[in-house]
């Protein structure tokens, strides 16, 4: 888990250093909900435009705690900008996903003879995967270098597939 956390982190580093490059950057949060973990979840996004139709997006999501699970998913998304009006722009999105599913076994009734389940002592569970990330999604300029968007991907995670829908804004710099 460390390793992965590490090499997440050398990427939004290398992503931070490309501003002195060529390209528009954002900053922004989002709110989401997630179909399989059916919570609602806060997230922050970093957008680098790598070319003008294309932007890359690191971004960090944590989903609210539900029926004792919890998860946080770290993602490096592609986008690839139409400008479909002078402040709309549509865009379909291919990623990266590492998905951590947290579990409180407190209250779960667990058959230990099956080997795998591994419990800390304070009864918690993680399970963490890569996967894929599959979608679409709007864009629309606001004033002052604001943007708002609007977002649906499938996370193809194996034995943690979901859709995410994500309202989000971004300040443009």
């Amino acid at each position: 888990m460390k390793k992965v956390l590490t090499l997440f982190g050398l990427l939004f580093v290398l992503l931070g250093s490309a501003h002195a490059q060529k390209g528009k950057q954002a900053i922004g949060f989002g709110l989401s909900y997630g179909t399989e973990i059916e919570s609602i979840g806060l997230g922050i996004k970093y957008q680098y435009n790598i070319t003008n139709p294309i932007r890359i997006e690191p971004s960090f999501n944590y989903f609210f705690e539900n029926d004792n699970v919890s998860m946080l998913d770290l993602n490096v998304n592609f986008h690839y900008l139409f400008p479909v009006a002078k402040s709309v722009k549509l865009y379909p999105l291919f990623g990266l996903t590492l998905s951590n599913w947290m579990f409180d076994m407190h209250d779960f009734d667990i058959d230990m003879d099956e080997g795998h389940v591994h419990i800390d002592d304070n009864g918690n569970h993680n399970e963490c995967r890569f996967g894929v990330n599959l979608g679409a999604g709007a864009e629309f300029a606001l004033p002052r270098n604001w943007a708002m968007n609007f977002e649906f991907r499938y996370q193809l995670v194996s034995d943690f597939d979901q859709g995410v829908i994500n309202i989000g804004a971004a300040y443009r710099f």
